[in-house]
């Protein structure tokens, strides 16, 4: 099944990724890897297609919007990253490639990681030469030295240093900026409710990303660094574990989304005794019930949120993006709202306007799921089907590992 096949799929129901009633009987055509038609099943011209019956309901491809691929969600993936060579790291993005798709997530936005792995793996997919989600990738992290995350980032210090490292992080491919405000879980000898960069220095980051039309995201976990980010106008708060009454009024007032990150949260804390090193473990015990009340404090204010798992993190498997949006529905987020805030909303956030929507003229990225996310959260993660790009993803009993030939075969030339 390639990009010149024309399918048409009925499903019983059809979310199209915005907050609207699902299409009952639906019918989605798909012409050159693009959606050609929705609409009822029955006004949805089949001419020339292969129909598909879909028995589950039809999704967008799920957008993770926060991962770091070259992080191998081991007990001490810092400690990895640092340690293997660059083919080992490139071997762990893979195999995260290939379980973010299996569960049916076609998007994600990579975060920071190592030797422009993320950014080239994402080059390969577009071009057809890789199977697996889109990856918009923020390249490097920019920190402060001896930052939050400098083993995944560059060090610079002072809005022209700032400046700088932005600028050559876009001349190196990144499709997105990512800045660390606050101090965070897995670097020692930081506190994660501490400011680390300070407000010119995050000025100067979201004004090269908005010259260079890229949107900009900040490791913010501490109160000062969120609302110096938010007034700065970085478009989504990754993590925002201490939100206060103004970081919750400027939150509920812009168009910046939160991005809670619990599967992080979660792979630490069940992280004593497995490995996971024991700082990190307890700046995390410290923080995870501040972490749940903020965002409970945003779901009330009708704070814009997106999902995004940090996969990659201490005990936190890449793939795993229905167990985090159970999570928030689990700390307050309508379950109304579950497909929104993992298809159009975060679409929305990484600035995509062809992803996360069942609409015409948008990739033909979907999933076909067990039972309806919106009455049952579960259901994100019973996925019976994937298409990228209107092709059915293979899908197969066997291990990740052992789907390694497959994930990098090269696509035929028909199927381009």
């Amino acid at each position: 099944m390639y990009k010149g096949h024309v399918l048409l799929l009925r499903a019983p129901r059809v979310h199209d990724g915005s907050l609207h009633d699902p299409l009952c009987n639906g019918g989605v055509r798909i012409e050159g890897g693009r959606i050609a038609a929705v609409g009822p099943f029955e006004r949805v011209e089949r001419r020339g297609a292969q129909v598909i019956e879909c028995e589950g309901v039809l999704l967008p491809g799920l957008v993770d919007a926060h991962v770091h691929l070259c992080l191998d969600g081991g007990s001490d993936p810092g400690r990895r990253v640092q340690e293997a060579s660059p083919v080992e790291v490139t071997l762990d993005a893979l195999r995260a490639l290939e379980r973010h798709l299996s569960a049916g997530v076609t998007t994600v936005r990579d975060l920071g990681g190592v030797h422009g792995i993320a950014v080239e793996l994402g080059r390969l997919i577009d071009a057809g030469r890789l199977l697996g989600p889109h990856v918009v990738a923020a390249g490097r992290l920019v920190c402060i030295t001896g930052g939050h995350g400098h083993f995944i980032g560059r060090e610079a210090d002072g809005p022209d240093q700032v400046t700088h490292a932005v600028r050559d992080e876009i001349k190196h491919g990144a499709q997105c900026v990512k800045i660390v405000a606050t101090g965070g879980m897995m670097t020692p000898g930081v506190e994660p409710g501490a400011q680390q960069m300070s407000e010119a220095e995050i000025a100067a980051a979201v004004a090269v990303a908005r010259a260079a039309g890229l949107r900009i995201a900040s490791h913010a976990q501490g109160t000062q660094g969120i609302v110096a980010s938010l007034v700065a106008g970085v478009d989504t708060i990754e993590h925002g574990i201490w939100l206060d009454e103004q970081a919750l009024g400027l939150l509920g007032s812009s168009e910046t989304a939160l991005v809670p990150t619990f599967n992080a949260a979660r792979g630490i804390l069940a992280g004593r005794g497995r490995g996971v090193p024991e700082f990190i473990v307890e700046k995390m015990e410290r923080a995870a019930a501040d972490h749940v009340a903020s965002f409970e404090a945003a779901v009330e204010a009708d704070a814009h949120i997106v999902a995004g798992t940090d996969g990659g993190t201490p005990l936190n498997p890449h793939g795993g993006l229905a167990t985090e949006v159970a999570a928030m529905v689990e700390h307050g987020l309508p379950v109304a709202e579950a497909v929104h805030v993992c298809t159009g909303a975060a679409a929305a956030a990484l600035g995509l306007t062809d992803r996360g929507r069942i609409e015409v003229g948008c990739w033909a990225d979907l999933v076909e799921v067990e039972g309806d996310p919106t009455e049952d959260v579960g259901a994100l993660g019973r996925v019976r089907r994937v298409f990228k790009e209107g092709r059915l993803v293979p899908r197969s009993e066997s291990a990740a590992d052992d789907r390694l030939g497959r994930l990098t075969r090269r696509v035929a030339p028909h199927e381009v």
